[in-house]
């Protein structure tokens, strides 16, 4: 499965160059934004090690029928900013707020893995700038202690992903980093495996895992309560083979909003966007027309 996914990143990133990006100035420096079609606007935030090139395949399905917005996040390439104050989801839902008052009308917010997560911070403090909301299992480790049988991963998340990730930048070594994230995402250190071009693109985003390693509120998120109280359309999309921490907190979101939109993406791993673009354009085009 991991020499799967390593095909398709490297097959992915050959064709997501190119682009020509749209600068948004905001506090501390700016960040960068891919934007095409008109109509409703649909926009899109990266998880972790990503950026805007993520989605641009979605860019490409869907901007025929809407205008798709896709942007790197603050720490994430292109942007060069310097790691500044508590970093979390906070900090990049003000940020998003920048982007969508720029864009001046209400959007449907799609967020990934750590992008969930700010999605979910961003709707609970401004739901009159969105017309839906869809969650692809959204990074909740603040939840992990009180959902029964999966406190144990709120614990490795502390140890094996923060402090030793957080050690290994101290060494400013990215071979030893990307070690120590690699064995914790994706279950062991498979540089060697990896394409020179992928494994450049990973490392170009190092930045926002120091940033989020570093700051005690980086993996705080909201709480159930916060998502129980929204009220807007919400689709929540998980995968079969994903990793079992997110299993719990995918099961506890569909607990929470039953009554969500849900596709559960057979044989799809938390990659989900990069290895079944045209499933989710499916879902995604549906659910906003709906």
């Amino acid at each position: 499965m991991k020499l799967i996914i390593v095909a398709v990143l490297y097959l992915f990133f050959q064709g997501a160059n190119g682009q020509s990006l749209n600068k948004l100035t905001i506090p501390n420096g700016s960040i960068n934004y891919f934007t095409a079609g008109q109509g409703e606007i649909v926009v899109f935030i990266h998880g972790g090690q990503e950026d805007y090139k993520v989605f641009i395949p979605q860019v490409e399905l869907l901007s025929n029928e809407f205008q798709v917005v896709t942007y790197s996040r603050r720490y994430n390439f292109p942007n060069n900013n310097e790691i500044k104050g508590e970093y979390g989801v906070k900090t990049e839902a003000d940020d998003l707020k920048a982007l969508i008052s720029m864009l001046d009308k209400p959007v449907h917010l799609v967020g990934h893995s750590y992008g969930g997560s700010i999605a979910l911070e961003f709707a609970v403090n401004n739901p009159e700038m969105l017309k839906s909301l869809t969650l692809s299992e959204p990074a909740l480790v603040n939840w992990l202690n009180d959902i029964p049988n999966c406190g144990s991963w709120y614990e490795t998340v502390q140890e094996k992903l923060i402090n030793e990730t957080k050690d290994a930048f101290v060494t400013k070594d990215t071979t030893l980093i990307m070690k120590e994230l690699f064995e914790f995402f994706a279950g062991a250190d498979i540089q060697n495996q990896i394409p020179p071009e992928v494994l450049s693109m990973l490392k170009a985003n190092l930045r926002e895992m120091e940033a989020l390693v570093n700051s005690p509120s980086g993996f705080d998120s909201p709480s159930p309560e916060d998502l129980k109280a929204l009220d807007m359309p919400i689709m929540i999309l998980t995968s079969e083979k994903t990793m079992p921490m997110l299993t719990c907190t995918n099961s506890k979101l569909i607990e929470i909003k039953p009554q969500a939109t849900h596709h559960h993406l057979l044989g799809a791993g938390h990659e989900m966007w990069m290895t079944n673009p045209k499933e989710l354009s499916v879902y995604i085009s549906n659910f906003v027309k709906n």
